[in-house]
């Protein structure tokens, strides 16, 4: 990660360490990172952003986006190229910072790969000086000339605007940040207990002994308008902290305010002492009192990487990975966005004509033993065509009950290509809602459409995967229902399996695909499919009613190899007969009742039995109020 300070703001620090050592080639696609921005002289706003496949954003270039014309421009280069097994070309920016009042000069440092490792300092990316690695660069608001680069354990000083480091400028000291309000006054680590120097390094004391881990994303410091509060944020014991100084960074002064188990970002606003603003997940807070508290300001859609607030006024600039925001008290506007990449449609393929077929196993709580599997046979889903719903083209998704609730059989659904959601057309709510995030990140949540204050799934975890011999992603989601609920997406193959279970239950799991025309693991399936629907059975069967558990109604269907007469009645836990629902003569062929159960029957485990000459089936379905 990087550094930068607005060079009109309160001064912002933030960094981190890119470990050579760690250096990973990502395969993620390209996406925004570490925003922040400047103003010029007329006050209008340039952001600052990374922008590329690596999701720290230290192997990518940086660029500045001028929001009055809409012009990008890259200041930065970065890059990582794979040349064969043994040898990696790469260039780093592990931190940069703009001269104060000047919108158009910077100091980057990072590494540069090649063979042998080698750190480099830049003047508007123009290499100056190198040695064997450096992470951090300050520049004094006091005496601008003045440019500190640190490969963490020593300073080393140039007086000439980084064009020369001499060799006996450096210092050794573990070096963080210079104060904005006194180029004499550096912080930084001591055995990870924060130090503070008031004589540019020479001596220092000790002004924090909490843990601070400096090897990690989330290390910044922050500085208040009123030169004295100071804003730090790092990574202790495996949380991501905010602690606030009221007095200059002295001992005794330090006070944690915040803290959470993923990265979060702040901003300042130079013109107004004590007004924070955090970015959280996909939530945006507001501080009035430097920090010690906050409340909820806005929700975005997406998770936030960045933030920016520009100075005197009410306008935040917010950055998700694909999408840059325009924040005010009355309005969240995109002003910049990302194509949305082709290979992120692999989480869910629509396209008619797509088919998943998916074996299907019930299984009882056996208790005290284990659970008792059976086989319930090969479920189908397939994208049957599209149509239009309100001028907006919908994909109908079918299937044969694969899903408790998330998966009903019939579906209408919609990508938004800008965005990459999901959304689905609930017809009972003549509406449509969020269905699924194609750019979700650990912990997004999809809302309950019926009662959007309730949380519906969320994404658990996202993991690599080798799936019929091809390396991709599975993403594993948790269902907010009245069951043990998930289910899995594999990207390149969408819906890989389902599950629920309460008082026994069910598991679907994918066994083959047909994906925009391409046959993917067993796909006997695909001749099942495309039988004849009318087709007379070869046998009686009796299907497991869906949805299951249920409330207020459920679905029951069976088939008749010959026409008979045919009874279907249900019962509870002690085999007292509850209901007739169907007591007549039928047809060979498929059949199906709607069961409304009565409002006064309980909670509870029920059995169906379908009965015609001398074929009788039983199976459990559960009512839960």
């Amino acid at each position: 990660m990087l550094s930068f300070k607005n060079s009109r703001s309160s001064g912002r620090k933030l960094s981190l360490f890119l470990l050579v050592f760690c250096f990973i080639t990502s395969i993620h696609p390209q996406q925004f990172s570490r925003l922040n921005g400047l103003e010029d002289e007329q006050g209008n706003t340039i952001l600052l952003y990374s922008l590329g496949n690596d999701i720290n954003g230290g192997y990518v270039p940086v660029y500045k986006y001028f929001t009055i014309t809409g012009i990008e421009t890259q200041i930065i280069d970065a890059y990582s190229e794979q040349i064969d097994t043994f040898t990696v070309n790469a260039k780093s920016v592990s931190d940069y910072e703009f001269f104060p009042n000047d919108i158009n000069n910077f100091i980057n440092v990072g590494l540069t790969l090649n063979i042998d490792v080698l750190g480099y300092a830049a003047r508007n990316d123009t290499i100056t000086f190198t040695d064997w690695a450096f992470f951090f660069v300050d520049i004094s608001k006091q005496h601008p000339h003045q440019v500190y680069i640190s490969d963490f354990h020593k300073i080393y000083r140039s007086f000439d605007g980084g064009y020369t480091y001499p060799a006996d400028s450096t210092i050794d000291f573990e070096f963080l940040s210079v104060a904005d309000f006194d180029d004499r006054t550096f912080f930084g680590t001591d055995n990870n207990r924060l130090v503070k120097s008031e004589d540019n390094g020479i001596t220092f004391s000790i002004v924090d002994t909490s843990d601070i881990q400096t090897s990690l994303p989330g290390l910044a410091f922050y500085y208040d308008v009123n030169k004295f509060h100071i804003y730090r944020l790092n990574r202790s014991n495996g949380k991501f902290k905010l602690n606030v100084s009221n007095n200059k960074g002295e001992a005794f002064s330090w006070t944690k305010t915040y803290e959470s188990d993923t990265q979060f970002f702040i901003t300042t606003d130079s013109t107004q002492s004590g007004v924070l603003y955090l970015a959280d997940g996909r939530k945006i807070y507001k501080s009035v009192n430097n920090g010690y508290s906050f409340s909820e300001y806005k929700s975005l859609p997406s998770k936030l990487v960045g933030i920016y607030k520009k100075p005197n006024s009410d306008i935040i600039y917010a950055a998700s990975k694909s999408t840059i925001f325009k924040v005010t008290p009355d309005s969240i506007t995109i002003i910049k966005s990302l194509p949305f990449p082709e290979e992120e449609y692999g989480w869910f393929p629509l396209a008619v004509g797509n088919k998943w077929a998916y074996n299907q196993y019930w299984f009882d709580e056996g208790w005290p033993g284990p659970p008792i599997f059976t086989f319930a046979g090969t479920k189908n889903m397939e994208v049957t065509k599209d149509t239009l719903i309100e001028n907006k083209k919908y994909f109908v998704v079918e299937n044969e009950y694969i899903s408790f609730e998330v998966f009903p059989p019939r579906m209408f659904l919609r990508v938004d290509s800008l965005t990459g959601f999901i959304y689905r057309y609930w017809e009972e709510l003549n509406d449509e809602f969020l269905f699924h995030n194609l750019n979700a990140e650990i912990g997004d949540t999809i809302l309950y459409p019926p009662f959007l204050e309730n949380p519906y799934y969320i994404l658990e975890d996202e993991q690599t995967i080798n799936y019929l011999g091809i390396d991709t992603y599975e993403r594993r989601y948790r269902e907010y229902l009245p069951c043990g609920c998930y289910h899995a997406l594999i990207k390149g193959f969408g819906l890989a399996s389902t599950f629920f279970s309460e008082f026994g239950g069910s598991e679907s799991t994918l066994k083959g695909c047909v994906i925009n025309g391409v046959l993917y693991g067993d796909t006997t399936f695909v001749v099942d499919v495309e039988e004849e629907p009318n087709s007379i059975p070869s046998e009686y069967k009796l299907e497991q009613n869906y949805p299951n558990p249920f409330n207020p109604n459920t679905k029951i269907i069976w088939q008749l190899p010959v026409s008979s007469w045919v009874t279907l009645k249900t019962f509870d836990a002690l085999g007292r007969e509850v209901e007739t629902l169907v007591n007549e003569f039928q047809n060979a062929g498929n059949h199906s009742t709607l069961y409304i159960v009565n409002s006064t029957l309980p909670s509870g485990i029920y059995f169906y039995q379908l009965k015609t000459g001398d074929y009788v089936e039983s199976k459990k379905m559960i009512y839960l109020k």
